[in-house]
């Protein structure tokens, strides 16, 4: 018996009533519409509602992609699941082995092209003959609202889980975000606040995940004489429609005038909380200090017009533009010179060094990265051929290096889903940064080099170069900055105009900073005066020798460099131009 024959005979069997289906032909009907990927299993193509190709599966191995949203995904106990998007089904069928039977699991999707790509490719009788499980197909949203509220439990103040399969998000989005607006309410209703940011001090609400920026950010807010509240999210113990329902808790008893966040962080990738500050008109605003397109990408939620998205580096604008978003702003990094000023070191501490290096050899998150990706040979050949394109041609979008290296048809780059894509150009981005760091501290050998850093280093350097553990941000580094002789830099390839937070925080500190180049270093510095840059790698030995006999020099160099920070570069400072910003847009 054929899936769809057996598939067919279990949609016959179940209860009347519990489904919303389209009529469906006993015999197998021919394939239109979406592209099947043969493969042991197969995954599927289609072309979603803006015309572009989404492949809902790895073709590689979707069992394991399931499994891994599957560990993704976070619910809170017995509430409903409400799971957007079938595709192929291996994500529920992965979701229900763990799944109490009768557990309401509505599984909702658009297209009925789907539905038979699903009945004729997999054994979906484990979902089919499951007694919680209710499956809605069919392109109205309001048909599919009535539909599933007479399939949801009473009494549970529409309190649900939902559950995003994001390629079927991405090729539908606009169709599931009907859907998520007509389930309104999982919290209560919520305050509408006026458009504006007029008043003198501004209610902020912070959406904090322990990220490294954001005690410095909450501090300027309140030196600038705003009112903060911030929201702690622990993603490790906390679960999605946990962190969601009490985000909106928070939003409804605080009240803020803004939203702010580093890197979305806070935000969840289906979109539900940018829907909801949307429809309650309160705007948000998000600070890039990480690469976006490795972010965003991901992102599979609407574009508001209340959300403004600033980046570190304007090389990025295009490409958060081109995602829908409008209210694109560069705004560069800075330093909270509470945390870096000049400080004596303590005795006992070994800080002091003629050239001090800080930060990640990158071994190890290559690793992490490459172990999510296929390891057959097919896709090392392939990882290796882009690998040498991003080292003639850095900072490019992953597609468009495929392309320029003529490798669409590689065997090893067919039918990437979005989430391996993702991490196929983040190993790429960190295994050139890797080798661009290495290939430059290597040129300070004859200065005897402390580098502070993670054990991958063990693995790319030997004596002349002093191998240290790293070093804690807030306690120890401004220590370390301080007492070298000379901080050097070189900077991530995530990074094409835009300079690192060593730049600020080096003199910040009282310290000596040499730097590679990167034009925001000029726009930001006198570059000679206030900084140190090297434009290659054979520069480096010179400079360096020539600043560790020079004392003087290195010492007013310190000093304009440190006046310049303290007048222009703190996070005050870039709260300023933020707020300044989003004053005149709205």
């Amino acid at each position: 018996m054929s899936f769809w024959q057996s598939n067919f005979s279990l949609l016959q069997a179940r209860p009347p009533g519990v489904d919303l289906l389209p009529p469906l032909p006993e015999e197998e009907p021919p394939e239109a519409a979406t592209e099947t990927i043969s493969g042991s299993p197969p995954a599927l193509r289609v072309w979603g509602e803006e015309g572009r190709a989404v492949t809902l599966h790895s073709a590689h191995d979707p069992w394991k992609e399931a499994e891994v949203l599957v560990k993704q995904a976070r619910f809170e106990d017995h509430l409903p699941i409400v799971a957007l998007g079938l595709g192929l089904g291996y994500h529920l069928l992965r979701l229900i082995d763990n799944l109490p039977a009768e557990r309401p699991l509505l599984v909702v999707e658009k297209r009925q092209d789907i539905l038979t790509a699903a009945l004729r490719s997999v054994d979906l009788a484990p979902l089919l003959t499951r007694p919680g499980t209710a499956l809605l197909v069919h392109d109205d949203p309001p048909t599919l609202l009535q539909h599933l509220n007479a399939q949801l439990p009473q009494g549970n103040g529409r309190r649900l889980n939902f559950w995003g399969h994001p390629p079927s998000l991405r090729a539908e989005n606009s169709f599931y975000q009907q859907l998520i607006e007509g389930l309104r309410g999982t919290c209560g209703p919520l305050p509408v606040r006026r458009r504006g940011l007029d008043q003198e001090s501004l209610r902020v609400l912070i959406l904090n995940t322990d990220y490294f920026l954001i005690p410095e950010i909450l501090r300027a807010f309140k030196h600038l004489g705003h009112q903060c509240h911030l929201v702690l999210i622990d993603k490790r113990r906390e679960q999605g429609g946990e962190i969601l329902r009490r985000i909106l808790q928070e939003v409804g008893s605080f009240s803020p005038d803004l939203i702010f966040t580093v890197n979305h962080l806070g935000f969840d990738r289906e979109g539900m909380l940018m829907e909801t500050f949307h429809r309650c008109r309160v705007p948000s605003v998000s600070w890039y200090v990480d690469s976006p397109r490795l972010i965003l990408n991901l992102y599979q939620g609407p574009v508001s017009d209340l959300c403004s998205i600033f980046v570190w580096d304007r090389d990025y604008l295009p490409d958060v533009k081109d995602l829908g978003f409008d209210q694109v702003y560069e705004l560069p990094l800075a330093t909270d010179p509470a945390i870096f000023r000049p400080r004596s070191v303590p005795e006992g501490k070994p800080w002091q060094a003629p050239v001090s290096f800080v930060g990640n050899s990158m071994v190890g998150v290559v690793q992490q990265k490459l172990s999510r990706l296929p390891a057959n040979q097919s896709f090392q050949e392939l990882f290796q051929e882009l690998l040498t394109v991003v080292r003639q041609h850095p900072y490019q979008p992953l597609a468009r290096l495929v392309v320029k290296a003529g490798l669409e048809a590689h065997p090893g780059w067919q039918y990437y889903g979005d989430q391996q894509e993702n991490d196929l150009e983040a190993a790429l981005v960190w295994a050139s940064t890797r080798d661009y760091r290495l290939e430059r501290v290597r040129q300070l050998s004859l200065a005897t080099p402390v580098i502070y850093g993670d054990r991958g280093w063990q693995e790319l350097l030997s004596p002349p170069f002093q191998l240290r553990p790293e070093v804690n941000y807030y306690d120890e580094l401004p220590l370390v900055y301080a007492a070298s002789k000379i901080n050097f830099n070189a900077t991530s390839l995530q990074m094409k105009t835009a300079v690192n937070q060593r730049v600020f925080d080096v003199p910040a500190a009282g310290g000596f900073l040499l730097t590679d180049y990167k034009e925001q270093l000029g726009e930001l510095f006198r570059i000679g005066d206030e900084v140190i840059c090297y434009h290659h790698p054979g520069e480096i030995p010179e400079l360096a020798r020539f600043y560790l006999s020079h004392p003087r020099q290195r010492q007013r160099v310190i000093e304009r460099g440190r006046r310049r920070v303290l007048k222009e570069h703190t996070y005050v400072h870039r709260l300023q131009t933020m707020l300044a910003c989003l004053r005149r847009s709205w």
